[in-house]
């Protein structure tokens, strides 16, 4: 993209470029996981349901799985047809599902609001801050990314660097007083391209009040 654009044109091609990522049908069928991610799954089985905010939620699939579990979801994201996807698929299988068409950067993600944060394959960002907020004690939040490893196989630049370094998210997340109830490093499939890499995945817990 040129260095010329304006913050409103790079929004809107960002906004073509991720609608693109999560419905075009080639692309669903050989480079994205349609499927809810394995890590909110398997975290979610002895959990009571609540509330829950999915950053970057796409075209829906972890947050239709949850809100078939009786989760109150809301999802974020700037993709407007992904987002009006995720609907059609909620009325399909007759459950609620809030979205808000909205760059994350820009959205208030409230105080002591939710009872789970899902960032899988958010974005770039650790969000450690806005994390320990927006959580109610108690709270998890459930982390799933790439390592930083991929850009060595890449080649990427500096400028274009994605991923996080090994124990990056554990360390700044247990620094903020978080119990980490989950951190591990695994090579497997990444849900943004089906190739093999390492991962990052974190499940965290925010302390309950002193009151609790």
């Amino acid at each position: 993209m040129p260095d010329d654009v304006s913050p409103a044109q790079r929004q809107e091609q960002e906004r073509a470029r991720w609608n693109h990522y999560l419905l075009d049908p080639i692309w669903r069928r050989t480079r994205f996981n349609a499927a809810p991610n394995m890590l909110p799954v398997e975290t979610m089985q002895t959990r009571r349901a609540g509330t829950a905010l999915d950053v970057n939620v796409g075209e829906g699939r972890n947050a239709l799985y949850l809100a078939q579990q009786g989760w109150r979801v809301t999802g974020i994201d700037i993709a407007d047809k992904a987002l009006a996807f995720a609907q059609q698929q909620a009325r399909q299988l007759g459950v609620s599902l809030t979205t808000v068409e909205q760059d994350v950067n820009a959205f208030d993600w409230g105080i002591n609001q939710w009872d789970l944060l899902l960032l899988c394959y958010a974005d770039e960002s650790m969000h450690v801050g806005q994390v320990h907020a927006a959580l109610k004690p108690g709270g998890l939040l459930v982390f799933e990314n790439l390592h930083a490893d991929i850009n060595q196989s890449r080649g990427n630049k500096p400028g274009e660097a994605i991923g996080f370094v090994s124990e990056e998210l554990k360390d700044n997340y247990a620094a903020a007083g978080f119990q980490i109830l989950r951190y591990e490093e695994p090579i497997g499939p990444a849900d943004f391209s089906l190739e093999t890499h390492r991962l990052v995945r974190l499940v965290a817990q925010k302390p309950f009040s002193k009151e609790a």
